[in-house]
């Protein structure tokens, strides 16, 4: 005769609402910044960009436009670039929501393929400008990745570009 074993059995011990659920996830994620004047603000963790993704997001804007400088410059390349742009611009928080994706898209009529650097050097300024706005006015924050990276420079340094919530203290 085989014995049963036991195992856990649930039970509803008060209100569900009252009960805790473990589940590994937090119930508030993000974290609390301190901006500029004392004032405190909650960014969600949709809203927190570490340098390690803002990196891989500037590395491969720079793949797309170098690959468009090789192109004869037709509508399927202004289509392809066009594409390429709004992954990598869409990892930034709230850029689809903000219209920095048309914004960008809608200015690459105004370059051809010979100027590559030209485009490359004026998204990463668009960037650079939306990011401190967004993080200066506490909408979105900034977390340092392990390692170090070149485009670390636009946010941590004496001639960081980005503003940083470590650079006011």
């Amino acid at each position: 005769m085989k014995t049963k074993k036991h195992g856990f059995v649930p039970s509803l011990d008060g209100r569900l609402e009252d009960r805790i659920v473990l589940n590994g996830s937090r119930a508030a994620a993000g974290i609390v910044v301190n901006l500029p004047g004392g004032e405190q603000r909650f960014v969600p963790k949709s809203a927190i960009l570490t340098t390690r993704t803002y990196h891989d997001v500037l590395v491969n804007i720079h793949r797309a436009t170098q690959q468009f400088g090789r192109t004869q410059g037709v509508q399927r390349n202004y289509d392809n670039l066009g594409r390429q742009l709004g992954a990598q611009l869409g990892r930034l928080p709230y850029a689809r929501q903000d219209g920095l994706i048309d914004y960008v898209n809608g200015s690459l009529q105004f370059y051809s393929p010979a100027e590559s650097r030209q485009l490359y050097s004026d998204i990463r300024s668009t960037a650079i400008s939306y990011l401190s706005s967004k993080v200066f006015n506490g909408e979105a924050a900034i977390r340092k990745s392990s390692g170090h990276y070149f485009s670390d420079a636009d946010i941590y340094g004496r001639h960081a570009a980005i503003y940083s919530s470590d650079q006011i203290g």
